[in-house]
């Protein structure tokens, strides 16, 4: 019997036989092409198989018709799909606000937004929690978060549902209001808040500064094209922060002109935006996942002690979110913290005395 050694970098074995398959760089080397660089050379559109690798006839209707489905033609949405505006609790966005300016808004800084909808489609937001984060002056990235199960089982025992998120930036130049990451994220959001692409009331607050030094918050969403073209890879960032590039397989047209980037602008869909004083949640507890803040028993005990002073009683001063998600730690998740809830919610019914004896405790109020 006879064996023999086959070094395959030295060989073809693996390649196509086709000359085609081959091409002659500058150096004069033949080397075998890459599928990327056939498919941009002979697919029917770059990063696709050919015409006759999907179909050995076409008519000019089939071809028409497949051509169409990466096209877009580029048009502003200038009314919200159902969303009819925002509003949003004044002691927290005050409270992310004065965060940020602590900062001189030199960096980026986002969070999720809690509330309802209610029945006119507008969005009512009490709470924003900032999740774990790696962020720059350009860039932001969400980090694994241990508190994420604890947060969306207290959210749900508070009757909050995820209503948006918001975000602050550095002051830009005029013009200039989303970069193109963030006009991904916007999409990808209201995509997983929809289902797809469909109506959605899932909003994003921008809070930045300007050049005169005043704070500015603004309310938008994304348009459905911009939901669309996400969902199908159609665009993506690009070094040019304010333009999404569009990625070569698709054609975007805009005025009836090929581009091979899109003003950001294009995309957004401005919502109004108010603020109101809620009667349910107070924002006194330092925020979980801040640069150098971890809550601890002082800051508990600095809160509790307030009872009885100012018209504070145990119940207000319970109705903090961030406070509650900070006694997550020390009370069970499932038998504990749902009886504080109802009494957040309900101020009828009294906090138990036995729960106040151990908020005093672990206070150090004993």
């Amino acid at each position: 019997m006879l064996y023999v050694m086959v070094d395959e970098s030295k060989t073809t074995v693996h390649e196509l036989a086709s000359s085609s398959s081959k091409r002659i760089t500058k150096d004069g080397s033949i080397i075998q092409q890459e599928y990327s660089h056939l498919s941009s050379k002979n697919g029917f559109r770059p990063g696709m198989m050919s015409l006759r690798s999907m179909k050995m006839a076409w008519t000019l209707n089939e071809f028409v018709a497949l051509d169409q489905q990466f096209e877009f033609k580029i048009k502003r949405q200038t009314e919200p799909s159902i969303c009819t505006k925002a509003t949003i609790n004044k002691s927290v966005i005050e409270d992310f606000q004065g965060y940020m300016l602590h900062y001189d808004y030199r960096k980026i800084r986002f969070g999720f937004l809690y509330g309802s909808i209610n029945n006119d489609n507008s969005v009512k937001i009490e709470v924003i929690y900032e999740p774990p984060q790696d962020t720059n002056d350009v860039t932001f990235t969400l980090l694994d978060d241990p508190n994420a199960n604890n947060v969306e089982i207290l959210t749900g025992l508070l009757n909050l549902k995820k209503v948006g998120w918001i975000i602050a930036h550095p002051t830009r130049e005029k013009g200039f209001n989303f970069s193109n990451a963030e006009i991904l994220a916007t999409a990808e959001h209201q995509l997983e808040a929809a289902g797809g692409v469909n109506d959605t009331t899932f909003v994003t607050v921008k809070v930045t500064m300007n050049d005169q030094g005043e704070m500015i918050s603004e309310a938008y969403q994304v348009s459905k094209q911009c939901m669309e073209m996400v969902a199908e890879g159609a665009i993506q960032t690009s070094p040019n922060l304010g333009m999404c590039s569009v990625n070569p397989t698709f054609t975007a047209l805009v005025e009836g002109k090929p581009t091979t980037e899109i003003d950001n602008d294009f995309f957004l869909v401005p919502l109004p935006i108010t603020t109101f004083e809620s009667e349910v949640f107070v924002s006194l507890f330092p925020k979980t996942n801040r640069d150098n803040i971890i809550p601890s028993s002082k800051d508990l005990q600095k809160q509790l002690s307030k009872v009885g002073k100012e018209g504070w009683n145990l119940q207000a001063l319970i109705s903090d979110f961030h406070l509650l998600l900070y006694l997550s730690n020390f009370f069970s998740i499932s038998e504990d913290i749902p009886i504080l809830c109802q009494s957040v919610l309900d101020k009828s019914i009294p906090i138990n005395e036995g729960y106040s004896l151990i908020l005093n405790s672990l206070a150090g109020m004993d």
